[in-house]
């Protein structure tokens, strides 16, 4: 007993918080540990959960020779990204869409749709579609593989072909092109700035944006503003990414900085970095970039 706690209440209110105050993230892992060692590695890359993630087949059509950056290389390189300055030879702004996993095939489709969404938002940029070795049946694979492409993407934004010192870039990323971006924020490691990311519907753990977490730095250092779009309608993250990576998702309900029962402090949000709740007008994992359906009108607020 101490002076301040003469009849032991508080030790015990204390131990008692102890055994209730279990984390979300915690419980999560233990279920989603139980789920994939129940079902295995087939079971959790099945089709069952690539179409969780997926799941889209109703973008618009895009033109034969759409603007698209090629991360699949590793000499990164833009085509008919010409077109964009032949257009308006004083286009000083344009926006990078960075699909998700199984978006390879269907990347400049989603980035015209991002285009559209756009327009009828009154932002008339040109978007860009950047595409990335996502197409595996293989969650995990496609997720280790946002790294690579993320650091191809900050090669080719710091190349003497886009000056950001004079060209105002946004990246919007998708699922894991959210991860993605952020994988390029940290490669670019302050040595170059981009003016906004958007992230929507992102297939990443929900303490990795915290100061302590891995894409801080990134996040800081490498972009004017990030901000998070994230529904509780997203089944895809809320519950597909937490089976599948044993963690709550950023996507879902944002981002979570507070410590769990057995985790120390995570920390806080780099001061450029917002959540943004879209629970209310994105009603599923494809539907964020979508006209009418998504949240592209905040996003463009936003970008203001």
């Amino acid at each position: 007993m101490t002076e301040h706690d003469p009849d032991g209440s508080d030790s015990a209110q204390r131990d008692e918080n102890k055994r209730t105050d279990i984390s979300r993230r915690r419980v999560l892992r233990t279920t989603a540990a139980t789920a994939v060692g129940g079902a295995g590695l087939a079971g959790a890359t099945g089709t069952a959960s690539a179409s969780g993630f997926t799941g889209c087949d109703d973008w618009v059509n895009a033109p034969a020779e759409y603007p698209e950056l090629d991360l699949t290389s590793s000499n990164p390189s833009a085509s008919n990204f010409d077109d964009i300055e032949d257009e308006d030879e004083d286009e000083d702004e344009f926006v990078v869409y960075v699909h998700g996993w199984r978006g390879l095939e269907t990347s400049t489709d989603q980035a015209e749709t991002l285009r559209e969404a756009l327009e009828e938002s009154d932002y008339d940029g040109p978007v860009v579609a950047a595409s990335w070795d996502a197409d595996t049946l293989n969650y995990w694979r496609a997720e280790s593989t946002t790294e690579t492409a993320g650091h191809r993407l900050a090669l080719w934004l710091a190349s003497d072909r886009v000056d950001l010192e004079e060209t105002t870039v946004r990246l919007v990323g998708h699922s894991l092109g959210g991860r993605v971006c952020l994988e390029a924020l940290t490669a670019l490691g302050g040595d170059a700035t981009v003016e906004s990311v958007a992230l929507v519907g992102t297939a990443a753990d929900d303490d990795a944006v915290c100061t302590d977490g891995q894409y801080a730095y990134g996040i800081d250092a490498s972009a004017e503003t990030v901000a998070n779009y994230h529904s509780e309608n997203d089944d895809a993250v809320c519950y597909g990414y937490d089976v599948q990576s044993l963690s709550s998702g950023l996507g879902c309900a944002g981002s979570d900085c507070e410590a769990g029962l057995l985790t120390d402090d995570s920390g806080s949000l780099p001061e450029n970095y917002t959540d943004v709740d879209v629970t209310d007008e994105v009603a599923g994992h494809c539907d964020y970039i979508k006209p009418g359906v998504g949240c592209v009108p905040q996003l463009v607020d936003d970008f203001e």
